[in-house]
């Protein structure tokens, strides 16, 4: 094996989020406390609010209510705890990519399905702070009017603790319904974050053919005027969702929407999850031990502390204006440098007597054995100069060993 020199760059950061957004996740339940006026006897009953909800959305969920949402003491307890950690790690995803992630023009149009009190907005708001300058009209699609009307107004107290002199909010237009509802504007972006695992478990439907339903309905929202129309698709971080992200990704490519984000390539997956082929599946993670103190607290009160925040997405774009400098750090072509992302954290190779983490990238799985010990983070994008020899695989899982 022949070291390779290369370049980085992080998937998550705290550092690129700007520091009136920092001061407000820091401090998310103060905002959220002048939004929803809880009661002394709500206060004191939160936690508990908090715990049985968590069993609504996980062990309990098969016998979950549609309209779960519509009910305020679930709804002010999904803001005060599963909103505010949504936030923390969607800001830290969307603030460290390329301007081309989110190239939107005043005018423009984004839907986000399925968003509850407008999570993705107002991360949106926070990470991004370009677009706060924008006009755009945001479409936010959802079953529950009290999850949206609460997430309304969570979101004009963000935008006036932001806001420049002379700016003014997004035009927020709530819509009552789920994925497939008609909506009158074709949109620029289309979001949809922690949906499509609920949709799969309400379903019977093979996970394939619901990817191809699912992939045609977000499109058929998409402005097929706009050249760098994009669709970004959030889940958790587990084998399920990240082998459903996998299976979207796939359906969008043959659509001609290119992965940007994570993917460092548009060629066939190699993590997609299916246990016919090692089972290996795309999850990103970050360490939560400098997440907001309050929000620390109010986990442990709840009985559920977090020691990583993990999640599975893809972000894609029409083909014709994909831009290779989302996935290129070194702005090098191609074939000159290859992309690797980061897709798991430290590993032990003891008949290597090395270290090394697994990535991803065109030429498929790779493991990169940390020879100068350059420590990557997980998700992070590493440019190396293009190998000659792809022939050297690791015994166990097949990848192709490389030395960073």
């Amino acid at each position: 094996m022949r070291r390779i020199p290369l370049k980085r760059r992080p998937l998550f950061s705290a550092d690129a989020i700007p520091d009136d957004s920092r001061e407000i996740l820091e401090h998310f339940d103060r905002v959220a406390d002048d939004v929803l006026h809880l009661s002394g006897k709500h206060r004191v009953q939160l936690g508990g609010t908090i715990k049985r909800l968590s069993h609504e959305l996980t062990d309990r969920r098969s016998a979950r209510r549609v309209g779960y949402m519509n009910d305020s003491g679930f709804v002010s307890a999904y803001i005060n705890y599963f909103m505010w950690w949504n936030l923390v790690r969607l800001t830290r995803l969307f603030a460290p990519l390329p301007y081309e992630a989110f190239s939107l023009a005043d005018g423009d149009v984004v839907l986000d399905v399925g968003s509850g009190p407008l999570t993705v907005p107002i991360a949106l708001w926070l990470a991004r702070p370009e677009l706060r300058a924008k006009k755009l009209t945001v479409y936010c699609m959802d079953l529950s009017q009290t999850a949206l009307a609460s997430g309304e107004e969570l979101y004009l107290s963000v935008a006036a603790k932001t806001l420049k002199a002379g700016g003014s909010p997004w035009n927020i237009v709530r819509v009552r319904g789920e994925l497939g509802t008609r909506v009158k504007e074709k949109a620029a972006l289309v979001t949809c974050a922690n949906v499509c695992n609920e949709l799969l478990q309400a379903s019977t439907m093979p996970p394939d053919f619901l990817a191809k339903k699912y992939s045609g309905e977000l499109l058929s929202y998409i402005d097929e005027e706009k050249n760098d129309a994009g669709i970004l698709l959030v889940e958790p971080g587990d084998p399920v969702s990240a082998r459903f992200v996998a299976l979207m990704r796939e359906a969008l490519l043959r659509r001609s929407f290119v992965p940007l984000a994570p993917c460092p390539h548009a060629a066939r997956c190699p993590m997609t999850g299916n246990a016919k082929k090692g089972g290996k599946w795309c999850n990103f993670a970050f360490a939560a031990d400098d997440v907001p103190l309050a929000l620390q607290k109010r986990s442990a009160k709840a009985g559920l502390l977090k020691e990583r925040a993990v999640l599975s997405f893809v972000l894609a774009k029409k083909a014709e204006s994909a831009q290779k400098s989302v996935a290129e750090p070194s702005g090098e072509q191609p074939k000159k440098r290859l992309a690797l992302r980061v897709t798991s954290d430290f590993i032990r190779l003891p008949e290597l007597h090395k270290s090394g983490y697994y990535a991803c990238s065109e030429l498929g799985l790779v493991l990169a054995v940390d020879k100068t010990h350059v420590h990557p983070q997980n998700g992070e994008l590493l440019s190396v100069a293009y190998p000659a020899d792809t022939d050297v695989r690791d015994k166990k899982s097949g990848a192709i060993l490389l030395e960073i």
